[in-house]
């Protein structure tokens, strides 16, 4: 028989997709908040050049996906610049928070010498 037998490659191309839809939702840095809109939003995507700090709609900050006292917070950003030391830190804050409680945030990250940060926004449809 001089027919191609595409049947290992299906199956081969099958698992790859399957492998793809499990790990795709956990590509995402941070916790998922809602982010404010703005009009003048960049699109940037993230490859690992950000420190991700977010800020729940509870209050709770999150380092990348794991939950930070306000005490600990800046030993654990640290901790991640230390293994990254490239990276800046980049803020998503829920759009329910009111502007003091993201502001002690800064405030306590700008006491440490943490005083460039980009906030993330959503882009306004």
């Amino acid at each position: 028989m001089a027919d191609i037998n595409v049947t290992p490659l299906i199956d081969v191309v099958l698992v790859l997709l399957v492998v793809f839809m499990v790990i795709t939702p956990m590509l995402e840095s941070g916790k998922n908040v809602d982010l404010p809109v703005s009009t003048q939003a960049v699109t940037v995507n993230d490859t690992g050049q950000h420190i991700v700090l977010s800020i729940t709609p509870d209050g709770r900050v999150w380092v990348e996906q794991t939950s930070a006292e306000r005490e600990t917070l800046i030993s654990q950003l640290n901790a991640e610049f230390n293994a990254r030391p490239t990276a800046t830190i980049l803020l998503k804050a829920d759009r329910s928070l009111e502007y003091h409680q993201v502001r002690e945030i800064m405030d306590l990250l700008a006491e440490n010498r943490w005083t460039t940060i980009q906030i993330a926004t959503g882009k306004e449809t």
